[in-house]
């Protein structure tokens, strides 16, 4: 038996090594090719084009001049695209790494070893939930604590008993939208199915993005004009506007012919609403609203449902792939602060079923979104008290005295002090 057993269980070791060799190659060869193409010739050459001061001290009227302009407007021509096939490239890498990092857990899960065991034995280290860019912000803009809790991300909500998560949402999950828009995380733009790739202006799209958020009313001209161009003068700022709204219009070239999603009433703009739309933050909003009314008619699993559709929908920080504007940086906290209590919520309602392990699992994720959170602290502390885990206990409250001291610089609050002395001492 042993014998006629080997040989399948080798043949699919082989194709494992050859997916993975397969899956290294592509990556080395991504990440190859952006550094070819992210180099310093690249970077000084965008310095120069930038230049506009040179620009201006050529603006005279003659033939050396205008040759010039000509040779500058091909050099921006190359490195459009160029950054273009960079950006192409980086998107490549997210996706490769991605999917070894879903296969990764995958073959984690089928192991023998219990997870309470592992994460006993070993340190493990948190990231955050988001895309690559705010990854990074976050890696070179501040300290990260020396946190041993547990790797988390959405892909290990499929590990999860009590019930099938909801999967992450594509660009077309709404095939019946005459307008489909993912904000929560980059923006992803569908249009009568065409999915929107590119860009040719990034002030239309900052208009767009202002216009998506304030859906539910119309935005007046001079909102716009004082959002996107605050020091020019009415004239110019207006002539500006108009200029990003006929590159908008053709960036979303219409549903159907002389049915644009942008309208004009009034002297205000606003989504067509003779469109169907589908915005994934409507949708977020309207799962909260759903498990809030859930939790409180005492129906825990409906709640458990609405809550992971909610959790599901946030790919992460609403407008994550804008790295120039700021307008939206308190809607963004201020949805972040949501998907956090979400986690929070789902924590809380599987401790109170018995569910250890879920309850452990959505903590952990919260606090890998925010490992000042005492709340959820406090929530994993009892969890592993439940188990009888008094190692896990102490250790838990470390992780939460120390994210509190490197992030804040502050100490637990006194209901966590509470919690650990009641918890760890011994019975009278």
């Amino acid at each position: 038996m042993r014998q006629r057993d080997g040989p399948p269980a080798w043949s699919e070791a082989q194709a494992d090594g050859r997916q993975a060799g397969a899956a290294r190659d592509r990556l080395n060869e991504a990440v190859a090719e952006l550094r070819r193409l992210t180099d310093d010739q690249l970077f000084q050459a965008l310095e120069r084009v930038a230049d506009i001061n040179d620009i201006r001290a050529s603006a005279g009227v003659s033939v050396a001049s205008v040759r010039r302009l000509r040779v500058w407007g091909a050099e921006h021509l190359r490195l459009a695209v160029e950054l273009e096939a960079a950006a192409r490239y980086c998107r490549l890498i997210e996706q490769e790494l991605k999917q070894q990092l879903d296969a990764l857990l995958t073959r984690s899960s089928g192991q023998a070893e219990p997870a309470a065991d592992r994460r006993a034995d070993r340190p493990l280290r948190s990231h955050r939930v988001m895309g690559v860019a705010a990854w990074l912000k976050g890696r070179l803009g501040r300290k990260q604590p020396d946190m041993e809790q547990a790797n988390v991300s959405p892909a290990m909500l499929q590990e999860i008993p009590a019930g099938e998560p909801e999967r992450l949402p594509t660009i077309s999950d709404r095939p019946g939208a005459d307008v489909s828009a993912l904000l929560l995380g980059p923006l992803e733009l569908t249009v009568a199915g065409r999915r929107v790739v590119r860009w040719n202006s990034l002030k239309a799209r900052a208009v767009f993005q202002y216009l998506l958020i304030h859906h539910d009313r119309p935005v007046r001209r001079d909102v716009l004009m004082d959002l996107q161009w605050p020091n020019h003068t009415y004239t110019s700022a207006r002539n500006n506007l108009n200029v990003a709204l006929y590159s908008l219009r053709n960036t979303l070239e219409g549903p159907s012919q002389g049915l644009q999603p942008i309208v004009y009433k009034d002297g205000c703009y606003v989504l067509n609403p003779d469109l169907e739309w589908w915005i994934d933050r409507d949708e977020f909003f309207s799962a909260l609203k759903e498990a809030q009314v859930a939790r409180t008619s005492d129906s825990p699993r409906k709640a458990i449902h609405h809550y992971r559709k909610a959790v599901q929908l946030y790919r992460g920080p609403l407008f994550d792939d804008d790295l120039n504007g700021d307008w939206y940086l308190p809607e963004q906290r201020h949805l972040n602060e949501l998907y956090l209590q979400a986690l929070e919520s789902l924590g809380d309602i599987y401790f109170d079923l018995g569910e250890l392990s879920s309850a452990e699992q959505f903590g952990q994720l919260a606090l890998a979104n925010d490992p000042c959170c005492e709340p959820v602290h406090r929530l994993l502390m009892r969890c592993y008290a439940s188990e009888h885990k008094q190692q896990l206990v102490c250790r838990q409250y470390r992780i939460c005295v120390d994210a509190l001291r490197d992030e804040l610089g502050v100490p637990p609050g006194a209901e966590t002090l509470r919690l650990f002395h009641d918890l760890t001492s011994p019975p009278r």
